[in-house]
């Protein structure tokens, strides 16, 4: 296996991550053939389905069901180095954990799999990350793991948070170079195959965080389609015990998809045209105490549910 160039691209629930990646893949890394990586820790995978064919993106591979850094034995990892390695002979491959992996265990996977650790890019929810670093371990290894800090959602927080903000970071990682950004709109140059990964310390071994932070994940899907009014009011009411929910869905009175993301009480809703022919909404929940919440969010999401008439309208 040939020596390629890797970057990983970090942060916790809802920090921004593909929306950094898409932008990334969108606007930057001309003539360059990049494959992704994308890890999801519910058994469907979201923000794939965003990212699937963008101009560059040779190839795409999902591995959900599980945390890449502790959950993804090292078969089903090298497995899928290996069909893109043999498939398109990319020019970076980037990895976009999911937003509670330790990057050091996977630092050190890729290594291992015989390829070069080109940065570890972790994603800063400026808006969130008091928060985060209070509850959990994982949000300050991140951090300090970084050979970047992209301090994102700078539109919605003042100055006087930012700075505090900023003098944070350089404690947790004072070797880190850091850019801020809204909505993840930066130069791909910036961030991407810049060699700047120094040599890494064996990395820690892994542990098991998400059961020490006590964080779960459920799935909901169904083929009926939900009433917008009652899906946007149900969002509003999560618990705040669910850190991160996210995925595809369909409204009873729209052509296209909705992409909706909900992180810590925030939501936001976008939309897309989906390839091919998708009837199912799909949705993650991530977050702590969830046997206890599952049941309630399942029932109010089929309160949400259109009726047969509505139904009837959609398809």
């Amino acid at each position: 296996m040939r020596t390629v160039a890797v970057d990983i691209l970090t942060g916790f629930l809802g920090s921004g991550k593909t929306t950094l990646l898409r932008h990334v893949l969108e606007h930057g890394l001309q003539g360059k053939p990049v494959a992704v990586i994308m890890n999801e820790i519910g058994e469907v995978g979201i923000d794939g389905k965003v990212v699937t064919g963008l101009a560059n993106v040779e190839k795409m591979v999902e591995l959900t069901s599980g945390c890449i850094c502790c959950s993804i034995d090292d078969y089903r990892f090298d497995l899928a180095i290996q069909e893109i390695i043999d498939t398109v002979q990319p020019h970076l491959i980037i990895i976009e954990s999911t937003g509670l992996a330790d990057p050091e265990p996977l630092a050190y996977r890729v290594k291992n799999a015989g390829l070069g650790l080109d940065a570890v890019i972790t994603v800063v929810d400026a808006a969130n990350v008091a928060r985060q670093l209070r509850e959990t371990e994982v949000a300050r290894a991140q951090i300090e793991a970084a050979d970047f800090l992209v301090v994102n959602k700078l539109d919605l927080v003042d100055a006087a948070a930012v700075a505090r903000l900023e003098r944070r970071l350089a404690k947790l990682n004072p070797r880190a170079e850091r850019v801020k950004t809204v909505r993840g709109a930066l130069d791909s140059d910036v961030l991407f195959a810049t060699g700047v990964a120094a040599f890494r310390e064996r990395a820690r071994a892994s542990s098991d965080h998400l059961h020490a932070d006590a964080i779960g994940s459920f799935v909901y899907r169904s083929r009926v389609p939900l009433r917008q009014p009652l899906f946007e009011r149900f969002l509003r009411r999560l618990p705040a015990d669910i850190l991160r929910a996210k995925g595809i869905v369909r409204f009873a009175d729209r052509d296209w998809h909705c992409l909706f993301n909900f992180t810590c009480g925030r939501h936001e809703l976008t939309w897309v045209k989906l390839e091919g022919e998708m009837q199912e909404s799909q949705a993650v929940f991530i977050g702590r105490n969830l046997r206890r919440h599952q049941r309630r969010i399942e029932t109010a999401l089929a309160a949400c549910e259109a009726g047969p008439e509505e139904e009837a309208q959609h398809g």
